[in-house]
């Protein structure tokens, strides 16, 4: 897949400082890409390139959050799965609601490979290896997919403040530093499992600009794509 056909011009990004965060910075400063994040640490981006604003705001402070949101063509979000912490359900409705406020409403969010979509059928072996573990694992209290399960449910609903949003959720596995040779993206078959946080930061930002992956939740890794048999 060539995801240098479309780029946006400015996004906004949080959970930059994270693992898939800072792969979607640095292909965001690498390609031109003006970018606004969102931080409450800005310590952390003190080598930002030129094209990079930093903004320090909690993201629960929705005034704060349209502010830096407007004039911005999507919103990318890296945010963990913590179970303890539940960033996602805890933040993820006021950026919602300020990207609204603010007149973006394209956001692309990150699920994780094992999740699945409604009517998906064509499950990769690390699903068909994964989920009865994960399953079990519930019965005991322990739901490791509860965040990411969350924001799935909310964007496929309209609800929590995900009500009027274009979305794209990306089911990246396992992060790597290697170089960026391009991301392969499927809609619901999960191929190799390493991803380049390059390549999936590319496919993210390839996302706001495109319409092609709207409503789906593809699963992201590292190129070049597999040949057709």
């Amino acid at each position: 897949m060539n995801t240098n056909v479309a780029k946006p011009a400015k996004v906004a990004i949080i959970g930059a400082s994270g693992r898939y965060g800072e792969g979607i910075l640095a292909r965001a400063e690498e390609i031109g890409v003006e970018a606004v994040v969102v931080t409450r640490s800005p310590h952390k981006f003190r080598d930002a390139k030129p094209t990079t604003t930093v903004v320090e705001a909690q993201l629960d402070e929705e005034e704060k959050l349209r502010e830096a949101f407007t004039g911005c063509d999507g919103v990318i979000s890296a945010l963990g799965d913590d179970r303890k912490k539940r960033p996602k359900t805890h933040n993820l409705p006021h950026v919602w609601n300020a990207m609204k406020a603010a007149g973006v409403t394209k956001y692309i969010g990150m699920g994780s490979g094992p999740m699945l979509m409604p009517g998906e059928k064509r499950r990769g072996w690390f699903q068909r290896s994964v989920q009865p573990l994960l399953i079990v694992m519930k019965l005991f209290g322990v739901d490791f997919l509860e965040q990411n399960e969350w924001e799935r449910d909310s964007l496929l609903t309209g609800t929590n403040g995900a009500d009027g949003l274009t979305w794209v959720l990306t089911r990246p596995v396992r992060p790597m530093k290697t170089p960026f040779v391009g991301a392969y993206a499927h809609k619901d078959k999960r191929g190799p499992m390493n991803c380049s946080i390059y390549d999936h930061g590319d496919f993210c930002l390839y996302c706001v600009a495109s319409s092609e992956w709207d409503k789906l939740a593809p699963h992201v890794s590292s190129g070049p794509q597999p040949k057709k048999k």
